[in-house]
């Protein structure tokens, strides 16, 4: 097991209420769904989506060691409108199980793949703006992927996409809508957030191959379908930082790569 101190630090960032402008996408109209982006073509070799290349595999665990800060409080009553489904809303940046599991970790083959493309999956990712709360709290998608994101509650929405090396945007969702539609041709974290709802924020991990996973409520993930070879897997986390893993599997062959983390007082780059 490797352990990687690493930090955490409070979302402080002070965000306006009303409706938003600008950052690189287009605003619906008022009742409009915004056009969805231009999706680029997959390569020629491009290995198609759900195609089988290998037969190991890297599973295991993250978790974090020492005095977890609780979950916030969020409150809602700056808008009327905004009823959480479980009555009290709670931060969701840090989610941890009683035995240290950390739930939301991006886990993903950061490289040993060489220069193969994969071509995205044509199903969209969906990610829901339900009782005034990003549901879930992240996602995982490819590049190339639609992500659908939808407006659940009676309140208008918007989603203000803050990437750094992808194109950003800043759109309305209107309450009982069609879905509006994004990609994003480049790997990275991108941060999501509702400016009319300062506290609702959410992640869209986009990765280039489909070696990746995000960890459930036990923290463990599994990454399957791997030829046999040297990988280095990284795992990253909003709240706790990265740390990185060299594994190497045979063909058939199962590795285990376990993560621990130490609570800390920096967020990743």
């Amino acid at each position: 097991m490797r352990r990687h101190p690493a930090a955490a630090a409070g979302l402080a960032a002070a965000l306006a209420f009303g409706a938003c402008s600008g950052g690189g996408g287009a605003e619906s109209k008022s009742g409009g769904a915004p056009a969805p982006a231009a999706t680029a073509a997959p390569a020629p070799n491009a290995i198609a989506a759900g195609q089988a290349i290998g037969t190991a595999s890297i599973a295991g665990r993250v978790g974090v060691e020492g005095k977890v800060p609780p979950r916030r409080p969020i409150t809602m009553t700056a808008d009327p409108g905004c009823k959480h489904p479980e009555g009290e809303a709670l931060s969701d940046d840090l989610l941890v199980g009683g035995d240290g599991a950390v739930q939301n970790a991006w886990v993903r083959v950061v490289s040993g793949l060489g220069d193969r493309a994969f071509a995205p999956p044509a199903e969209p990712v969906a990610l829901d703006q339900h009782g005034c709360t990003f549901t879930p709290h992240a996602v995982i998608a490819q590049t190339g992927q639609t992500i659908a994101f939808h407006n659940g509650d009676t309140v208008a929405h918007n989603v203000h996409a803050l990437p750094k090396v992808n194109s950003g945007f800043n759109m309305t969702v209107p309450p009982g809508g069609k879905p509006s539609e994004r990609t994003f041709p480049r790997t990275e974290p991108v941060r999501v957030k509702c400016d009319i709802h300062p506290w609702m924020g959410s992640w869209v991990f986009v990765n280039d191959t489909p070696f990746q996973a995000l960890t459930g409520a036990d923290g463990r993930f599994s990454i399957r379908g791997l030829p046999a070879g040297t990988y280095e897997v990284e795992v990253w986390h909003e709240r706790l930082g990265t740390s990185k893993q060299t594994v190497t599997v045979g063909d058939g062959e199962g590795k285990t790569a376990d993560f621990t983390f130490a609570p800390g007082a920096k967020r990743p780059g």
